[in-house]
């Protein structure tokens, strides 16, 4: 039997993704830097090529400031708080910061103005991850994966921690364990590859109006 159609205002979280595979990047509306956190594994330390951190810490070699994981909670609301581009690349040590090169920070600060790379996105002397683009207000956000199955990954975490955290305290989640939530199914993560190469809009709907069911709908 056809389900019938939910209206509008049952959603409450919408994530739209558009997939370049050939060029390794993501774009986002819908994603900020917090949810970002709440989703991924975390990085061990951000370069910071366009930020609102007052309190980041300075690399004498390129003149350029970074963030470590003991930052990112005052970063997290930094970038809440005031609004700027926001832009970084991850990095493990600062050892990686003093080996660049001076066409590696160029490339760096060309990326971080222009949003997309000289050439690549991922530095051999950072080996990093990411390259993170996000507008001022955070309308959208641009994402380079050294791994494009990560994107799953920051996609099915993203809508599990939005109902763990905002869904907090209502009737329907004080009836229910965190740990018996239930994720976004890895089927349908793969399944979606292919929407994203066109633009899909992720939408999730209010529990308590779906009679204690989680229901995603796909656009």
């Amino acid at each position: 039997m056809e389900r019938k159609p939910l209206h509008t205002d049952t959603y409450i979280q919408h994530l739209y993704i558009y997939l370049n595979e050939s060029d390794q990047f993501a774009l986002f509306s819908g994603l900020t830097f917090a949810h970002f956190l709440d989703a991924m594994k975390l990085p061990k330390n951000l370069l910071l090529l366009k930020h609102p951190y007052e309190e980041a810490s300075f690399n004498m070699h390129t003149h350029m400031e970074f963030a470590t994981q003991e930052d990112f909670s005052q970063l997290r609301k930094a970038r809440a708080n005031k609004k700027s581009e926001f832009c970084w690349v991850d990095f493990k040590s600062e050892k990686q910061l003093n080996s660049l090169t001076p066409q590696e920070q160029a490339e760096l600060l060309y990326i971080g103005h222009k949003k997309e790379p000289v050439k690549t996105p991922f530095f051999s002397t950072l080996q990093n991850e990411f390259v993170y683009l996000s507008s001022e207000e955070e309308e959208t956000t641009k994402i380079y994966f050294r791994k494009l199955d990560r994107l799953n990954e920051l996609v099915g975490n993203y809508f599990t921690y939005f109902i763990r955290r905002e869904g907090n305290g209502q009737n329907f989640w004080r009836r229910k364990s965190k740990d018996l939530i239930p994720e976004l199914p890895a089927e349908i993560l793969q399944s979606l590859k292919k929407n994203y190469r066109e633009g899909v809009l992720i939408s999730l709907a209010d529990p308590e109006k779906t009679k204690t069911q989680l229901n995603y709908m796909f656009v």
